[in-house]
């Protein structure tokens, strides 16, 4: 009797290996999604390694083990490389750093940098303006901006005199509930009430010393809880990084 409940143990553990090796993927993913378990994700990586024998090599670690394996890169970079040109990758950096840091100094739930840009030309061949969106930080992974906007073709004419109200005074604060009589038939205002936001504050970002283009947005969001004002802290924090923003896009 031993025997075979040993041997019916020794099977049912070498079936469950087999099963946890084969779906090992999706088990972390349900796990992690369904039962908000980073602790057991932890834990399942901890078996499935113990399992295969694989070898991890701890995060401190891994620049030391990356300059022992990777081959130098012997050829030249070409001088028209854009993705470096001008120091770009840098500049990016700085840009993604200053709308994070602003996430956090207003506790906003989302902050975007759209854009300005020609899309295209109509048959009456008037240039289309559109906007796309170039920088994003959310204050969580399902905050992230997933709608009509999150593209690089969203019409400018779909934000209606919102457009024009942030141009003329370089901001606007909506709030979906103060200004929903206002702006309930415009595009641009329904899809932000689809997508949870309860208030918008919005800056133009312009380029030049002597004369100005405006080139973008600034566009932060406040999702399911209402922002009717903004403190004089705030203000000052988003002005500081509408100037630091501006001077870094049109370096």
């Amino acid at each position: 009797v031993k025997d075979k409940t040993a041997y019916a143990v020794a099977g049912a553990v070498g079936a469950l290996t087999v099963f946890v090796l084969d779906h090992y993927e999706h088990i972390v993913a349900d796990v992690q999604e369904y039962i908000t378990g980073p602790v057991i994700g932890v834990v399942l990586s901890g078996i499935r390694d113990w399992i295969t024998g694989r070898n991890v090599v701890p995060a401190e670690k891994i620049e030391e083990k990356v300059k022992e394996t990777i081959e130098p890169d012997r050829r030249k970079k070409a001088a028209d490389d854009r993705v470096t040109a001008n120091e770009q990758l840098e500049k990016q950096t700085k840009i993604q750093a200053q709308i994070e840091r602003l996430l956090e100094g207003i506790q906003a739930d989302r902050v975007i940098i759209h854009k300005f840009h020609n899309g295209g030309k109509f048959y009456t061949e008037r240039s289309t303006q559109k906007m796309a969106v170039v920088y994003q930080a959310s204050r969580y992974q399902y905050y992230k901006l997933d709608n009509e906007l999150s593209g690089g073709d969203f019409n400018l004419e779909k934000m209606g005199s919102i457009l024009k109200k942030v141009v003329d005074k370089r901001y606007l604060h909506l709030t979906m509930k103060g200004d929903k009589e206002k702006y309930k038939h415009t595009i641009y205002f329904q899809i932000l009430e689809e997508d949870g936001v309860e208030a918008n504050h919005l800056r133009i970002i312009r380029s030049g010393r002597e004369t100005y283009r405006n080139i973008g947005l600034l566009s932060i969001h406040f999702i399911k809880r209402k922002k009717k004002g903004l403190s004089e802290r705030e203000i000052r924090l988003i002005d500081e990084s509408v100037r630091d923003i501006q001077l870094l896009l049109v370096q």
